[in-house]
């Protein structure tokens, strides 16, 4: 009777941990739509000609505010608001203001906090954030994370034979996504954007997966910025090259190092 009562809760056990050790995906997220897009635009002072921009940019910089997190199966994100966590963002946005300082098209750069920008607040909001700071350039950084945890065979049944401390049986995902649009603010104008990607994949017990995500968010998210950094140069080189050989005819640059634009002759 003892030996079927041990069956019985041996099997009782692996169950429990089949139901439990189901896959799981995290989403944090700061959505440059959610934040652009959630009010209706008010119209935009009508402008003589294109957007005139002065190089090197004297340059905003700021973290679109978070969207809520989304989560699937049994794990309980420890950060709800989104993909940085408690006192990350300063540090990050100092990293990605050292990032735009090594720029040469970029100068008098201003870090702004994302607490100064309202969630879903829209054109009007940032009108209100480029005015205060005195910019007229503000690139918006949204950050786009999701993690997943993936459970193997292997480590259900050695999780009922020798505990979920012992055995490394999880598969353990994280990827980031930084995104940097440079607006002309004023005119409502997309000047260029660029982005980074950082994944970050390793192992750990189920019950150690909630520490694992936590190192793998900062690690996604130190190489998704190390990525953004050499994508802006690759951006910023496109777009002066689309100015100056007339392709975006919304966008007038003031840079003492572009060519003079040709003068047609005076017919006499």
């Amino acid at each position: 009777m003892s030996l079927s009562r041990s069956i019985l809760a041996a099997v009782a056990l692996a169950l429990l941990a089949l139901g439990c050790a189901t896959p799981e995906t995290v989403q944090r997220r700061s959505s440059l739509a959610s934040y652009l897009g959630a009010k209706p635009a008010p119209p935009a002072a009508p402008a003589p000609g294109p957007a005139e921009v002065a190089l090197p940019f004297r340059l905003g910089i700021a973290f679109v505010p978070a969207d809520p997190t989304q989560s699937r199966g049994d794990i309980a994100p420890t950060n709800q608001l989104g993909p940085l966590g408690a006192g990350q963002e300063p540090e990050l946005l100092d990293r990605v203001t050292t990032s735009f300082a090594q720029k040469a098209w970029a100068r008098d750069l201003k870090p702004i906090p994302s607490l100064y920008l309202a969630r879903g607040g829209g054109w009007e909001d940032l009108d209100k954030v480029a005015r205060s700071f005195q910019v007229e350039v503000i690139a918006l950084v949204s950050v786009d994370q999701v993690q997943f945890s993936n459970p193997k065979w292997y480590a259900w049944t050695y999780w009922t034979l020798v505990g979920a401390y012992m055995v490394k049986g999880d598969k353990n995902d994280t990827t980031t996504v930084v995104d940097a649009a440079v607006y002309h603010v004023p005119s409502r104008t997309l000047l260029f954007r660029a982005g980074g990607l950082g994944t970050a994949k390793g192992t750990s017990t189920w019950s150690g997966r909630e520490d694992a995500f936590r190192t793998q968010s900062r690690e996604s998210l130190a190489l998704a910025m190390a990525d953004l950094s050499a994508s802006l140069d690759r951006e910023a080189a496109a777009f002066r090259q689309s100015v100056a050989k007339g392709a975006r005819t919304d966008v007038r640059l003031v840079d003492p190092t572009l060519p003079a634009p040709p003068t047609e002759p005076v017919s006499r």
